[in-house]
């Protein structure tokens, strides 16, 4: 069974997901390259753990108060630490980024009637505002309003992609190889 074809009124743009100005594509080009490192540090981190015996069964059960759980972040847990704030950074400033998009796409006169039910629409609406702001096609947009600077990005990122098998790898090998 086909599908009708799309519209054009339908169709994404990715021009359109971006703000105009440099402003909006290099921040986006610079999340990009933050959420990229989540993973490797994740991996690193996880590593750096399992050497220093931090990522046991027996050290994870003592973290029963907020100082234990506290001292261990600090402890060679700090780079999972820092992996996971990160991420919930980088998609919070995200979710900040696209709720401009978001704000201005309702058709007058067709947002939700009470003031909760228009920031719950807010919110979902920019979540998937910045769901699309994370594909290749925005990415390629961002880079080319950004010129040299788009690229030199975009190279940051790419390395973090190559860097995130290198380390799961290199976990992999750290957890068979260390006793």
């Amino acid at each position: 069974m086909q599908h009708p074809a799309i519209s054009p009124d339908e169709q994404v743009l990715p021009g359109l997901y971006i703000r105009p100005g440099r402003f909006d594509p290099a921040a986006l080009l610079f999340l990009r390259v933050f959420r990229r490192a989540v993973w490797p540090l994740l991996f690193i981190g996880a590593a750096i753990a399992w050497v220093s015996g931090e990522f046991t069964a027996q050290s994870l059960e003592r973290l029963t108060s907020p100082a234990e759980f506290l001292g261990a972040i600090l402890s060679p847990l700090v780079t999972l630490a820092v992996a996971i704030a990160l991420r919930i950074v980088v998609n919070f400033l995200a979710l900040l980024l696209a709720t401009p998009l978001a704000r201005s796409a309702w058709v007058p006169g067709h947002e939700a009637r009470t003031w909760g039910k228009r920031m719950y629409d807010l919110g979902y609406l920019s979540s998937g505002y910045r769901a699309v702001r994370w594909s290749w096609a925005v990415q390629a947009e961002a880079v080319q309003r950004l010129g040299s600077v788009g690229l030199q990005l975009a190279f940051v990122e790419l390395l973090g992609r190559i860097l995130t098998p290198i380390a799961a790898a290199g976990f992999v090998l750290v957890v068979i190889f260390y006793h």
